[in-house]
């Protein structure tokens, strides 16, 4: 039977792991690691009071000498993911944390499973395919996020004979119904290109926009966490072949801003695509002349936006593998869950 000990179990991605768990019969008990002051049990889940910004957790010495002589699975979901922090401040949870956990654990005696959930962005400004077994190489990366779960995932191989790095594309939706229950950078950038606020995208004719759901990568975490023979192997949790060309995402999502009264009547184009080169020179347009909002606004895609004018393809043959089938490609879900975004009814889609 499998004792499993999850950081992260609150977040989005984290209850989703933790209800697939729970529904397995070879799953025994959970342990949650959470900051609230209380430990609470529901069923099979036992919330652990903790933080991975501290030494040991901040974990009594009863509470680790209890989950030392009962986990056999640990699950390091905790970071932070939003794209404009600086880099000392993503290393605090994302490395650093990392390596607390690593070091809280390194003893414990029943581990047969340590699953690093990591971003498949960690291949940061490389284009072209991205094979799942490939190891970090430093060419350099569009934001600190993933610079940092980098530099984790380089921690986890070394520490440990037993990792298993789950590599995650972005997460847009819950599900194919396209419901968003958290609004992230994907969200936000593209309400500001089609508030009219940046006119226009890096990027190039091979772009591809590689997003999937919360359900979608749940499932895979908790399979890379009880699936047998895993052991030091990679999976791309991603939409892989399944990715949107950057030019009909932008279509698809203009349409279906379209059908909003409050952007039908302001009457904004269709954001353009264009070389990086040229969007730098835009933005330095907008930092000297530009308006405050739009220089904000700008400001909180430049972390994000220019990964588009790197494009690359997600290698998923063990993810596919480990699941049965492919991810749900973007084109199932992107619609509704612009639909969702900007408030409108759902399109009838043809059959």
């Amino acid at each position: 039977m499998t004792t499993c000990f999850l950081t992260g179990a609150t977040g989005l991605i984290g209850r989703q792991v933790v209800a697939r768990l729970l529904v397995s019969p070879r799953v025994e008990r959970v342990y949650a690691l959470t900051r609230r002051p209380r430990v609470e049990s529901v069923g099979s889940t036992h919330s652990v009071h903790g933080d991975v910004r501290v030494d040991g957790l901040g974990l009594p010495a009863d509470v680790r000498d209890m989950l030392a002589r009962e986990v056999t699975t640990v699950v390091h979901l905790a970071a932070n993911t939003e794209f404009s922090q600086s880099l000392e401040d993503a290393r605090t949870i994302n490395r650093d944390g990392t390596l607390r956990m690593l070091e809280l654990t390194a003893d414990w005696p029943n581990i047969t499973r340590w699953v690093y959930v990591s971003t498949a962005f960690v291949a940061g400004l490389r284009t072209g395919l991205i094979k799942e077994n490939d190891r970090v190489q430093a060419r350099g990366w569009a934001n600190a996020y993933e610079q940092s779960k980098a530099e984790a995932e380089d921690l986890v191989r070394e520490a440990r004979p037993d990792w298993v790095i789950a590599r995650s594309s972005t997460v847009v939706c819950d599900d194919l119904s396209g419901t968003i229950s958290q609004m992230n950078a994907v969200h936000r950038a593209l309400r500001l290109h089609f508030g009219g606020l940046a006119p226009m995208l890096p990027g190039t004719d091979a772009s591809r926009v590689d997003v999937v759901t919360t359900e979608y990568v749940g499932r895979g975490i908790a399979l890379a966490a009880l699936a047998r023979d895993v052991a030091r192997k990679t999976f791309h949790f991603c939409a892989g072949a399944g990715a949107m060309s950057l030019d009909e995402l932008l279509e698809v999502s203009h349409q279906a801003f379209l059908r909003a009264p409050a952007w039908q009547r302001k009457g904004i184009a269709r954001p353009m695509r264009t070389d990086l080169e040229t969007y730098r020179l835009f933005e330095a347009a907008v930092h000297d002349a530009g308006s405050s909002r739009v220089r904000q606004a700008l400001r909180s895609l430049s972390h994000f936006v220019p990964q588009l004018a790197f494009p690359k393809t997600f290698d998923t043959r063990a993810a596919d593998a480990l699941l049965g089938e492919t991810a749900p490609p973007v084109s199932a879900f992107w619609q509704r869950m612009t639909n969702h975004l900007v408030g409108n009814t759902p399109a009838v889609e043809a059959a």
